[in-house]
């Protein structure tokens, strides 16, 4: 007879509806780069542009985060999360209304930098906010959710450029789902008190270098990796012999693994040792990228792969947020927040040029190769950190 699922207190309903609102936000704003990752770099692709030059324009997007992220605890706790993701949502929507009105190169590069100032503001408070609001033993689940509607909003974007096409419409369409998303979360618990105790912001940064390093390197890399794949795989998969709409359905299709995934990586992780799970999903996601060259351009069987795959790979993000949930609370919750918000930021910055350029230099394969020296490289700091983990418990 199976053991009965632990029950939990109901949450308040100010607590419900500031959880949607982060879900929502964070929904919305991965739609947003959805959409923008690939879309930017198939229509300047037709323009003629380089894949060096379009992972510059892709970093111009991640740029903003060396100024945004600084200042971002202090913004959540002076404004209050909910007004400062009305605030984010409202500028993205305004970015890609001008994108849509200016689609050249050079104009892409300040429109791009205000649609990064955004996705800063809203990642950095929309992942401190639902922190704050998850209890330790379902930090899991409630953080798996929370994965799972990002990954649902980078489906639905290359889902919407298969359906409208890949002119400037979805940029509209993706400013009026944005301009929505404002009004939802205008509906939520606009108090300013979320992150008002604790410790200095700027202590919790330096604490999470030095006592989760594991945590905070774990955005670096897999924004390096995760944005140079939805930046890249449309021009990779067509130039292995794919259609340009069969490669934004398995871009998809990644996604979709990536939304089923992380509520099923939550629970495990509430369950074991997250930093065994961490390291095996490490493990995992490397070799499911090394088998990727070899699968493609069947249909079926890379679709399969990327689906598994990328599941993995969003299980990395979803348990370095649990993990910075464990040890950080109040002032000191929002400013580590923002310094993993700087990391993603930073690894987005250097992953997608660096691709391009492998890309350019093994055509089309630089690509593959690139993400799997990124996740490579990551590898050594969870199982460090587990070595570091053992030795503590052995000591007490």
């Amino acid at each position: 007879m199976s053991e009965p699922a632990p029950s939990f207190p109901a949450l308040p309903s100010r607590h419900k509806r500031s959880l949607a609102a982060a879900i929502v936000s964070m929904g919305m704003v991965n739609l947003a780069m959805g959409i923008a990752f690939p879309l930017t770099a198939l229509i300047l692709a037709r323009q003629g542009v380089e894949p060096g030059m379009i992972g510059l324009s892709t970093a111009a997007q991640a740029a903003p985060v060396f100024v945004i992220s600084p200042f971002a605890a202090r913004i959540m706790r002076r404004f209050g999360p909910a007004d400062v993701m009305i605030f984010g949502l409202l500028l993205a929507g305004v970015s890609f209304v001008l994108m849509a009105l200016y689609p050249n190169l050079l104009a892409w590069f300040p429109l791009r930098f205000l649609l990064g100032s955004a996705a800063t503001l809203l990642w950095a408070t929309s992942e401190a906010w639902i922190n704050s609001l998850a209890e330790d033993e379902r930090r899991g689940r409630v953080i798996g959710i929370y994965s799972a509607a990002a990954a649902a909003g980078f489906a639905s974007g290359p889902m919407l450029l298969v359906l409208i096409g890949t002119d400037l419409t979805p940029f509209h369409f993706g400013a009026a789902l944005l301009f929505a998303a404002a009004a939802v979360v205008a509906t939520a618990d606009r108090s300013r008190t979320y992150f008002g105790e604790g410790g200095s912001t700027t202590s919790a940064m330096w604490k999470l270098v030095f006592i989760a390093p594991a945590a905070l390197l774990a955005n670096f890399f897999f924004a390096a990796a995760e944005d140079s794949l939805v930046t890249f795989f449309p021009l990779y998969a067509i130039r292995t012999g794919m259609s340009e709409d069969s490669s934004l359905v398995l871009l998809t299709i990644a996604a979709l693994g990536a939304i089923v995934t992380q509520p099923l990586i939550g629970i495990v992780a509430d369950k074991m040792n997250r930093l065994d799970l961490l390291i095996g999903l490490v493990v995992a996601t490397l070799g499911g990228y090394l088998l990727l060259p070899f699968v493609m351009p069947a249909a079926i069987a890379t679709g399969f792969t990327l689906f598994l795959v990328v599941g993995l790979a969003n299980g990395i993000f979803t348990l370095a947020m649990v993990l910075v949930g464990e040890r950080f609370r109040g002032a000191e919750l929002a400013g580590a927040s923002a310094f993993t918000t700087a990391m993603w930021g930073t690894g987005a910055l250097i992953g997608a040029p660096l691709s391009g350029i492998a890309m350019q230099a093994w055509d089309p394969h630089g690509l593959i190769a690139a993400v799997v020296l990124i996740f490579f490289a990551y590898l050594p700091f969870p199982i460090f950190a587990r070595i570091r983990a053992r030795k503590s418990d052995a000591e007490q």
